[in-house]
């Protein structure tokens, strides 16, 4: 609750964690650094639990994200999901990625499952990304969990069971 406190707090000082102006990137690419041992983490038990070992955990820093604003993300991939094409488009399926957004004109960043986000969206589904400690980062894990599971679910939705290595 904490988190959503803080967030609401920004929200009202036009700020991030205190921050304002270009010093708010600064408190992003930290974040994303406070939070990024903890996503692995996840991303690596999962590997661990579901996957056999098979895949591999990857981390991209924050940079452009094509929009005027940043992306940075962490992803898991294994060669039954990179080898996957999804049933309805036909196309090669995504990592399973968790990403921290910042887009243009948004007052702080987001957690989000996927990539970037549309900033003029009617709605998009994101968590506040109030982390500036590593008790903050280490809260997230629950929610970084639940964000891990809906792109695995995703994943299979997209392709099928098989994707995920047998026992």
């Amino acid at each position: 609750m904490d988190g959503v406190l803080r967030h609401v707090d920004d929200l009202k000082k036009d700020a991030y964690e205190g921050a304002s102006g270009a010093e708010r990137e600064v408190r992003y690419r930290a974040a994303f650094e406070l939070i990024s041992p903890v996503a692995i983490g996840v991303l690596e038990e999962v590997n661990a639990s579901l996957l056999r070992g098979s895949g591999a955990a990857s981390v991209r820093s924050p940079g452009p994200d094509g929009n005027g604003g940043l992306i940075g993300s962490w992803a898991l991939t294994w060669p039954a999901l990179a080898g996957a094409r999804s049933r309805f488009t036909r196309e090669a399926l995504a990592p399973v990625t968790i990403s921290a957004v910042f887009p243009a004109g948004f007052v702080h960043p987001h957690l989000v499952a996927g990539g970037p986000v549309d900033p003029r969206a009617v709605s998009i589904i994101a968590w506040p990304m109030q982390v500036s400690s590593a008790a903050d980062a280490e809260q997230q894990q629950g929610l970084l969990w639940a964000i891990a599971t809906a792109e695995i679910h995703d994943r299979l939705y997209q392709s099928s069971w098989r994707i995920i290595p047998g026992p």
